[in-house]
């Protein structure tokens, strides 16, 4: 699964052209913008935790993204991915919110287990996801770019704003660093006794990035199933661009 991409090179703050939306049932959304957020809401938090390591920074990250895509939909509607441009405002919003913080605060995450989660599939994204929360801001945002986006080091560098040595000095540490939270090692299973999930045909090299794309998984069921937090969020967003925009 994936939130967007990598390539996605646009300005994320262009102002939004005037005018012009068509009103959705509630009298709020553009109804296509509404279908919009509810399919794309829960992978995008998905990854926003993966990034951040906190629901609560998470969420106000992918809230702000949609806001600002709400405001600039008569243009960003248009685009080939406009997930992909969502998704590059949430993590500049998330890189410089863990940058004015320093550090991040282990992961606050409340997320209801899926109803179709096995146990292991459970116990494996919690393990992979105390583990995450516990980087370095840096190394848990340069290794999900990496890992999940399939960004190179110099795409990272440019997100960031960061030299390409940089990004690739902390993919390396965040690697190892997971790894040895994890109990991984050149010659143990990935996350010893619990069975790695989704792996499939995949190298043991391979095993690290496969957790994280299963964790995600595990995420993105879990907000899939929040359907009351899904529709506060909707309103929360309509409520502020009405705000913004005066109609309130």
């Amino acid at each position: 699964m994936s939130a967007g991409t990598g390539g996605a090179r646009f300005d994320a703050q262009e102002p939004a052209p005037a005018g012009g939306e068509e009103s959705g049932q509630d009298g709020r959304l553009p109804v296509d913008f509404a279908s919009f957020f509810t399919d794309h809401r829960p992978a995008l938090l998905a990854r926003a935790v993966m990034l951040c390591g906190n629901r609560q920074d998470a969420e106000d990250a992918v809230q702000d993204a949609f806001l600002a895509a709400l405001e600039n939909w008569g243009r960003v509607s248009g685009y080939d991915q406009p997930n992909a441009w969502v998704s590059l405002v949430m993590r500049r919003k998330l890189w410089r919110a863990l940058r004015l913080r320093l550090r991040a605060r282990r992961a606050a995450l409340d997320v209801a287990v899926p109803s179709q989660a096995l146990p292991d599939e459970t116990a494996q994204a919690r393990r992979v996801l105390t583990a995450m929360a516990a980087l370095p801001p840096r190394q848990r945002m340069v290794l999900v770019m990496y890992s999940l986006y399939a960004m190179t080091h110099q795409e990272i560098a440019d997100d960031l704003n960061i030299a390409a040595s940089t990004a690739r000095v902390n993919l390396h540490k965040g690697r190892a660093n997971l790894r040895r939270m994890l109990g991984l090692g050149p010659d143990t299973d990935p996350l010893r006794d619990v069975l790695l999930l989704a792996v499939g045909d995949r190298p043991p090299k391979e095993r690290l990035a496969a957790a994280l794309d299963a964790t995600e998984s595990w995420l993105c069921s879990a907000f899939e199933a929040e359907e009351q937090s899904s529709s506060q969020a909707r309103t929360d967003l309509a409520g502020r661009h009405r705000r913004g925009t005066g109609r309130g």
